[in-house]
């Protein structure tokens, strides 16, 4: 697997002449090989808004009694490329040391004046909101950096730092590996949680981001 898709063609050709006194000359010949440009977008600019909230008005979370719900938000993830592509995903999380919970696949959304994490977020999908050109599509799970792969019925974006071998890829119905494709789309859930035993959390401004990137196979 190459995760670049990108590499260096040379070649050397020798004209000889006949003759016991023969002269030659060389040409080289240098270029680059570059994977067909896929382009990354997301719905509402990739922005994520929940507006003026009161902790006292969220619902807490039953297994978090320490933090409490924020509403669902939706996004559409859509993965344009020139010609069919396999390809796979991976998240850099860039506010990850404000994240208040220490799972792979969970988000921070900044810190409080008092230094505090505010809380978490994350991002994934379940199967039935995957599409390759328009058909109905399965996510692959892989723990190896593509030398293996696994159905999933959902999935969340993992960090990067945290989980540097893991792949999200993406199948046409039925098929083992990630399949060369023109259009992927995604309906992205996102869910947040904030902390509600944090003096003055009310006062914060969430602020979370995350990066998604291409990766080609």
């Amino acid at each position: 697997m190459s995760k670049k898709r990108l590499c260096t063609l040379t070649a050397l050709l020798t004209f000889v002449s006949a003759g016991a006194n023969a002269s030659s000359t060389d040409v080289s010949l240098t270029g680059m090989i570059t994977p067909t440009a896929c382009i990354p977008t997301l719905s509402a600019g990739g922005r994520v808004d929940f507006g003026d909230i009161k902790i006292a008005d969220l619902p807490i979370e039953p297994g978090m009694p320490n933090h409490s719900l924020l509403p669902q938000r939706s996004l559409t993830l859509q993965v344009s490329c020139g010609a069919p592509t396999a390809l796979a995903l991976v998240a850099t999380g860039n506010r990850r040391d404000s994240s208040s919970t220490g799972d792979p696949w969970s988000f921070g959304l900044g810190n409080a004046p008092s230094g505090d994490t505010i809380g978490h977020y994350t991002a994934g999908w379940v199967g039935s909101a995957v599409t390759l050109d328009n058909l109905p599509a399965e996510t692959l799970y892989s723990a190896d950096r593509g030398a293996t792969w696994e159905r999933l019925s959902a999935a969340l974006l993992e960090h990067l730092g945290d989980s540097p071998n893991v792949l999200l890829g993406f199948a046409t119905r039925g098929q083992a590996t990630p399949t060369p494709a023109q259009l992927l789309t995604l309906g992205l859930a996102v869910n947040g949680w904030v902390r509600n035993d944090v003096e003055h959390i009310d006062q914060a401004l969430m602020d979370g981001s995350l990066t998604v990137e291409v990766r080609y196979l």
